[in-house]
């Protein structure tokens, strides 16, 4: 036998077999990037700037495929939510906590929260055990500075705080299609995530910097994507492709 002929078969059978499963790894990975969120709508170079930097993505999250045109909001207070416990309204006959999940929420609650319609649940900023979250919605989106939030225990809402406000005309604003969701998310990953990041959602909405000191705010089409940490929230203007990075916006004392 030629065994130096055989040294040789056998090195290059395992170099074959080492390439054929890293093949399969990667189409492994690349499916269950397209199956679950469809990832592979990201740049290139971004994808490989995830598997560099241990970035991974929720099971559950997805990125949006729509660009719908989008136009700033303008909008003052008729209420601000105020933090801490002594704050809270309370609700005289508290609801099991279920109605927040179906459409007897409104039937329950609505004449007790003013304009309940107008909000819808933001599930990713609620937090188990203690409080739903609910933004605004304004044509559609949430506006992600506006809330409502009801706090709850021993499965039943016991009370609430809430923003009002009254929508009022932007001079100049007009409709402009917004940022593609996966142009915003490559560039958050790209320049603000930390390594080993996981990210849990990226949802279109509205966003603004809110001033004490001005009547009339000014809310912006804008991409917020939220990781699993919980620890703080990334906004991308849909219009302008600003990125700002804010810390988690958790009621006072839950």
């Amino acid at each position: 036998m030629d065994w130096r002929r055989a040294k040789s078969v056998l090195i290059v059978s395992f170099l074959l077999l080492n390439i054929l499963l890293g093949y399969q790894l990667w189409i492994e990975w690349r499916e269950r990037l397209n199956t679950t969120v469809n990832w592979t709508s990201l740049p290139p170079e971004t994808i490989q700037f995830m598997r560099e930097n241990n970035i991974q993505v929720d099971d559950n999250a997805k990125i949006p495929t729509e660009t719908p045109n989008m136009r700033e909001i303008s909008y003052t207070f008729k209420q601000r939510a105020e933090h801490g416990i002594s704050k809270r309204k309370e609700i005289v006959s508290p609801p099991e906590t279920r109605i927040v999940f179906g459409e007897e929420l409104f039937k329950v609650l609505g004449g007790v929260i003013p304009e309940l319609d107008k909000y819808a649940l933001d599930q990713p900023g609620s937090r188990e055990g203690s409080y739903f979250v609910f933004n605004r919605m304004e044509g559609g989106w949430p506006m992600f500075d506006i809330h409502l939030t009801l706090f709850y225990s021993e499965q039943r809402i016991r009370a609430y705080t809430q923003d009002l406000i009254e929508i009022k005309p932007l001079a100049g604003a007009k409709d402009q299609q917004v940022l593609p969701a996966a142009k915003a998310l490559a560039k958050v990953i790209e320049r603000n995530l930390p390594s080993g990041s996981v990210i849990k959602e990226v949802r279109l909405g509205y966003h603004g910097e809110i001033f004490d000191e001005l009547e009339e705010q000014v809310s912006t089409p804008s991409w917020r994507v939220l990781l699993e940490n919980g620890e703080e929230v990334y906004y991308v203007n849909a219009i302008s492709a600003e990125v700002t990075v804010e810390k988690s916006d958790a009621p006072a004392n839950p």
